[in-house]
């Protein structure tokens, strides 16, 4: 890296580039490639607790490497006025090189030492590992301080004096205790603990700076977020004057200090388990015999890690190429015929997008779920079973048959669970709101239709599954909680009085109806496959008649107490990508047009027409229809390519670590994301890659890259 503007840039660069892992129950670690946190989201270790709820404990790591020349900071590494130095800290280390697979990791220059730091966390399990290495130099000290906090992901940690800092410790190992009644950290090194009580003051989180600086009607990057419910430690504290109310304090217990040398790696390992090792040895994970040394148990672990990142990766490109190929012959495509491969570890979008659906499988107890958004929930983020068809892409259908299978066991009265996120702030009536909502149930029917056919797992679908998903249909025919089909013929869901039926949801209840349709044959329940079947063109032929603006060549809304209301939003768009359409050709490629005029940017579809935020989980659906209406024609494969490489710009370059909830359009520009990542919007772009998009195309034309910044102002 150069100096002045040199390193500036380089600094917004790695600051904008985004990386998170988690440990399959929930949890997770995120960050930024300079190392500097912009988000209150970003940690390396928030947890998910018993009753459901998450907790972030350490929000980062106060590191610093000393040799014969100096002190180096290696904290925000790249830009020293990011953070603010310690009294005596000589300089501040530079970033050579970071990638994000298979674990993120970090090549750093302080002086003349050059050392990788890995950081990793441990499926299955609260914890997170994080290995140092000398790669170069002279031999060195570091010290590594956690920054602990113990608060909701969206809250900000206050210096507290509840918070109790190193309560014990034994050589290799020490407790830290945070608030009573909160999980207590352990910490495993092999180095020494110089135990401290030390407040880090002032953290401020640039992307939560800017949200704040935009006006109370923006939303913060990380969703909504509310004073109310906050611990009382994270409200203004008299006597502290020059802290800014939107900065947060980490207690830093103490310091791990030991040598930098080559061949003799530093490694911590923090976790709320007091009995991790023994878990994982129970696990048999550390192998026979046991090891004599963390770092010997810490590298059997990265290697686990990695091997796991790699089979991930194998089954990703093996599943989608399957898929592809399929796709390919079923649009008579001559690339059916090529003897390569139609996706390859290179593709630009299978492998990252892969990725983050494996990340979203999260256990909870015995059951399989997807999660909704990572690192935290995100009403912007769409149904997580909106992200199953993918799995079925990619020929996963082991998860998807477990996914399905807990989510009809907590079917009731045709209603479905919802999300399976953890519990966050909501704002009031949320619970209430979710409880009378068909749409996940809807989703439910569409997901097991693509899982069923792919698959052929017929036994599945006559022992569980069909009865299930049938209740689903009778609950809404006959009317459950404030769902029923009403007399209009429409599903409607009753609002504060109200009756309304949305275009969108009658879209996917259609979609539903010709599913069950093809299901009830498959269990050779004829008579209900043409009741169904019929049912779904009585349904047609009202919507059309009902939801279809003649003199707008657009869809109506919704339709409230007998009244069409006219606007336009992107999950419309549903009308004119569910296969079989619900709408005529020509009104789909009506309806296609519209959203592209008001409603589309390649970062997401618009919330409203000119609005500011876009939201990526439409983009999916939205390519789709875009094709099929324009014939799948070159040239309209060509503009998607290109549109998806504007979007991979903005996340960030080759392996974007996830697709945002939202992104913030403004001049054409995306100009800041959500804190959280879409398992919809990855599922369905991926979904829309492998099978609609012909990934082994080369765009015949270019759009010339547009500078973007998914980053601070």
């Amino acid at each position: 890296m150069g100096n002045g503007q040199d390193v500036r840039a380089a600094f917004r660069a790695a600051q904008a580039m985004e990386w998170l892992i988690v440990d399959g129950l929930g949890g997770s670690a995120s960050g930024t490639a300079s190392g500097a946190a912009t988000r209150r989201t970003h940690s390396l270790l928030t947890t998910v607790t018993e009753p459901g709820h998450m907790k972030t404990l350490l929000v980062g790591l106060d590191e610093r490497v000393m040799d014969a020349q100096g002190t180096w900071d290696l904290g925000a590494t790249g830009e020293p006025d990011a953070v603010s130095a310690a009294p005596h800290a000589a300089g501040y280390a530079s970033l050579e090189a970071f990638t994000r697979d298979p674990a993120p990791t970090w090549r750093m220059r302080a002086g003349n030492v050059v050392l990788e730091r890995r950081i990793q966390m441990i499926a299955g399990h609260h914890a997170i590992v994080v290995r140092y290495r000398h790669m170069s130099g002279p031999d060195a000290r570091l010290t590594v301080g956690p920054c602990v906090v113990c608060r909701s992901p969206l809250d900000l940690e206050r210096e507290d004096a509840e918070m109790r800092g190193a309560a014990q410790g034994v050589p290799g190992r020490v407790r830290i205790e945070l608030r009573a009644g909160d999980p207590a950290l352990t910490l495993w090194h092999n180095a020494a603990f110089l135990p401290a009580r030390v407040w880090r003051r002032g953290i401020r989180y640039a992307l939560d700076d800017v949200a704040s600086r935009a006006g109370a009607s923006a939303a913060p990057a990380d969703g909504a977020l509310a004073e109310r419910g906050a611990h009382p430690a994270a409200r203004p504290r008299r006597g502290r004057r020059n802290v800014p109310r939107d900065s947060e304090d980490a207690l830093v217990p103490g310091w791990i200090d030991g040598a930098l040398a080559a061949g003799k790696p530093l490694v911590m390992v923090i976790s709320t388990e007091e009995d991790l090792f023994r878990r994982l040895a129970l696990e048999d994970r550390l192998g026979t015999p046991p090891p004599r040394s963390l770092a010997e148990c810490v590298a059997l672990i990265e290697r686990e890690g990695i091997e796991r990142e790699r089979t991930v990766a194998r089954r990703v490109v093996a599943g989608a190429d399957f898929t592809a190929r399929q796709a390919a012959s079923a649009h008579d495509s001559p690339m059916a015929r090529r003897r390569e491969p139609l996706v390859g570890p290179a593709d630009r979008w299978a492998l990252p997008l892969g990725r983050a659906l494996d990340r979203a499988l999260t256990r909870r107890g015995e059951r399989l779920t997807i999660a909704g958004a990572l690192p935290i929930p995100c009403a912007e983020a769409g149904h997580p079973l909106r992200a199953l068809p993918a799995l079925v892409t990619l020929r996963r259908f082991d998860e998807a048959r477990e996914v399905l299978a807990g989510e009809i066991e907590y079917l009731d009265e045709g209603l479905a669970l919802g999300s399976a996120a953890p519990a966050t702030e909501a704002p009031p009536g949320a619970a209430a709101a979710r409880e009378s909502d068909p749409e996940p149930a809807l989703w439910l029917v569409a997901a097991a239709d693509v899982y069923v056919r792919r698959s052929d797992d017929l036994e599945f679908l006559n022992g569980a599954l069909y009865p299930a998903l049938e209740s689903v249909m009778q609950f809404y025919r006959a009317g459950t909680r404030g769902v029923r089909v009403g007399a209009t013929g429409l599903l409607e869901i009753e609002r504060d009085g109200h009756a309304i039926a949305r275009a969108d949801l009658n879209a996917l209840w259609y979609h539903a109806l010709v599913a069950m349709a093809q299901l009830a044959r498959l269990v050779a329940r004829r008579e209900s496959g043409a009741f169904y079947l019929a049912w779904a063109r009585e349904l047609q032929q009202r919507f059309s008649e009902q939801l279809w603006d003649d003199q707008g060549r657009r869809l109506f809304d919704r339709i409230e107490d007998g009244v069409p209301v006219s606007a336009l939003s992107p999950s419309q768009v549903l009308a004119a990508s569910l296969h079989p359409l619900i709408l005529t050709p020509p009104r789909a490629r009506a309806l296609v047009g519209a959203i592209e005029r008001e409603l589309f940017t390649p970062y997401g579809l618009r919330e409203a027409p000119s609005g500011a935020r876009a939201i990526p989980a439409w983009l999916g659906p939205y390519y789709s229809a875009y094709v099929r209406t324009h014939a799948r024609d070159a040239g309209a494969l060509s503009r998607v390519h290109d549109w998806l490489d504007l979007l991979r710009d903005a996340l960030g370059g080759e392996h974007p670590a996830g697709v945002p909830a939202w992104i913030e359009v403004a001049g054409g520009v995306a100009v800041r994301s959500a804190g959280a990542y879409s398992t919809a919007a990855a599922g369905e772009l991926l979904r829309a890659w492998i099978e609609e998009l012909d990934p082994s195309a080369a765009p015949a034309a270019r759009i010339e890259p547009v500078p973007v910044l998914v980053s601070p102002a």
